[in-house]
């Protein structure tokens, strides 16, 4: 009997481990999920910084010169922008107007190029035509040579002529070449022709001095009676001609404006430029006040001249707070002037929480000393609040200043250690509700923050992911519930 009753009682036992063991692997594993909604995804860094008010600024001019005017007083209230002083500009008015009258020159000689290089073709075609209808002539008198000429004296005669005609056309085509050669110099000079140019310009005036000196030398041979005969005679006459015809020709098929106004332009820019220096020089020679505030020093008012080496007045800014903060090198890259920031003025009934604006980034870091005495490289930024109605920050008030590296809403978001990767690819584990059966899920994650990071893709609003992907007991298929 005791035998039976024993062998009943483990069986029941047996029966009641097999029933609890199946009623727990059917009771789904309680994990801590996070509900997928759109957030905001936030990046930061707190710093504390302290108030301040009453900024001093040096007013320090960007002119030189003697005063001839000021424009305020000691204790006197001023805009941004206000004159100071003002410094005796005469001198730069009348460069100003030198300056002027000169670019209005050279616009007038750069628009008159033009003018000035049709007459010149003008009287090269003139000359061309009375050197053609003179070689038309000596062609005609060469056919006629046997009965033009009656006697030794006549041929003479008529050999000086032709040869006092050839000699004015080479000197009228020296002086041509001349007055080419020295545009040419200028222009070669300023960068705007090239040397061969030039070379060629000169080299046509040493060869037109040749035949000048040549016919002249031949002119002195006749007029001593030595004259040639008819057939030379023509022939010489002939060549010369041909010769400034060729040159002519070359120089009417020749750019002369092109090169000239270039020239032109360019010492317009010039003068243009330096103009644009004396007008500014012009407008700071009034100094003005860089901030709203009080003149509360002005030294102007003790010397007849000004320089930058001093300043010409302290202004004092309004009475606005301004919160100077420190910020670690490392971290200064991610703010710039503009940037809102959240502010915190603790207090011991409750905070006060408000923004204000970066309004001043320092160029250089100090050395600062954290609570603990480490030494730290730390740059100085300016944040000017907006505050509450009702609030007052008193000098040397603690505040605590939040910079945003990222601030971006609609973001989904999940903790960082929600993510795992299997085979190289990101997942988390994920539901689809508060309740439901276990599944691996591919997502594409963005930017890391100190907790969480942002996904970009794989997940839908309303999805739940587990917290902690380490969890041992996760696998596909296990049914889960959110703690």
């Amino acid at each position: 009997m005791k035998k039976s009753v024993k062998i009943i009682l483990a069986i029941l036992i047996g029966v009641a481990i097999i029933v609890g063991g199946a009623f727990y692997m059917m009771m789904p594993l309680e994990v801590r999920m996070s509900e997928i909604q759109p957030r905001v995804a936030e990046l930061s860094f707190t710093e504390q910084g302290v108030v301040s008010r009453g900024e001093l600024v040096l007013v320090m001019p960007s002119t030189q010169g003697e005063i001839s005017r000021l424009h305020v007083r000691e204790g006197q209230e001023v805009r941004a922008g206000d004159a100071l002083v003002s410094v005796d500009d005469a001198g730069l008015r009348l460069r100003l107007e030198q300056v002027q009258n000169g670019i209005r020159s050279l616009e007038a000689q750069r628009d008159n190029v033009s003018v000035e290089a049709e007459s010149i073709r003008q009287n090269l075609r003139t000359t061309l035509g009375s050197l053609q209808g003179e070689l038309r002539a000596i062609d005609a008198q060469a056919m006629q040579s046997n009965h033009a000429f009656v006697n030794q004296e006549e041929v003479t005669r008529e050999q000086i002529r032709v040869q006092q005609v050839l000699i004015s056309g080479h000197e009228s085509e020296l002086v041509r070449l001349e007055e080419n050669l020295n545009r040419s110099r200028l222009l070669y000079e300023s960068g705007a022709l090239a040397r061969v140019e030039f070379e060629a310009a000169s080299a046509a005036v040493d060869a037109t001095e040749t035949l000048l000196e040549a016919a002249r030398g031949q002119l002195t041979i006749i007029s001593a009676g030595t004259a040639q005969n008819a057939g030379e005679h023509f022939e010489g006459i002939r060549a010369s001609l041909n010769a400034q015809i060729a040159g002519i020709n070359g120089q009417l098929q020749v750019d002369q404006t092109t090169a000239t106004k270039a020239h032109f332009e360019a010492m317009i820019a010039i003068e243009e430029l330096n103009a644009q220096g004396i007008e500014r020089d012009i407008e700071n020679a009034v100094v003005r006040a860089p901030i709203s505030g009080i003149i509360t020093n002005l030294h102007a008012q003790n010397t007849n001249v000004i320089s930058g080496a001093a300043p010409v007045a302290e202004i004092t800014a309004f009475d606005t707070p301004m919160i100077d903060v420190y910020v670690s090198t490392q971290d200064i890259s991610a703010i710039d002037i503009g940037d809102r920031v959240r502010l915190v003025f603790r207090q011991r009934m409750n905070d006060v929480e408000f923004y204000g604006y970066v309004v001043a980034i320092d160029n250089m870091a100090v050395v600062r000393f954290s609570a603990l005495g480490v030494e730290e490289r730390k740059v100085n930024v300016v944040v000017e609040p907006r505050l509450p109605e009702g609030v007052t920050l008193g000098a040397g008030f603690s505040v605590d200043v939040t910079f945003f590296v990222l601030y971006e809403q609609d973001r989904i978001v999940v903790p960082r250690t929600a993510v795992f990767r299997d085979d190289g690819v990101d997942m988390v584990w994920a539901v689809s509700g508060a309740e439901g059966t276990l599944r691996a899920v591919p997502v594409v994650t963005g930017m890391e923050m100190r907790t969480d990071v942002i996904i970009e893709s794989g997940l839908s609003i309303g999805y739940f992911v587990v917290n902690n992907a380490n969890n041992a007991d996760l696998r596909e298929g296990v049914r889960v519930v959110n703690e």
